[in-house]
């Protein structure tokens, strides 16, 4: 296995290149899921692969709703390491920007989920 190392920047760049590409391929799948819920009416044939798809469905708002989770426990283990009170300065710097970044990829994953949602 290659080992490939990037600088921040790079890396910032490439993990948004990630995200986009999953964004994309995961609207082409909701797409295909609404269109799926309107053909299915006329054919019976498509209602395997409409639960399929529904099935998916379920699926990424319960990894969404995980992640979600995931997120707040991460905030919270930091609330308790600062109140501990064995941290300098600037680990109590350090810990309040993280809180601020899990804060916002928290919202930025409750948005997503809320617009799977919608798409019922």
């Amino acid at each position: 296995m290659q080992v490939i190392e990037f600088t921040l920047a790079e890396r910032d760049n490439y993990l948004i290149q990630i995200e986009e590409q999953i964004r994309a391929k995961r609207k082409l799948l909701l797409d295909k899921r609404r269109v799926l819920k309107k053909t299915v009416k006329e054919n019976r044939f498509l209602q395997n692969v409409k639960k399929d798809y529904d099935a998916y469905h379920q699926y990424i708002v319960k990894q969404k709703q995980d992640q979600i989770q995931s997120m707040n426990l991460l905030h919270h283990y930091i609330d308790d390491i600062m109140i501990s009170g064995k941290m300098t300065e600037k680990d109590i710097e350090q810990s309040r920007k993280e809180k601020q970044s899990i804060l916002k990829e928290i919202d930025t994953i409750k948005h997503t989920l809320d617009k799977i949602i919608q798409e019922e």
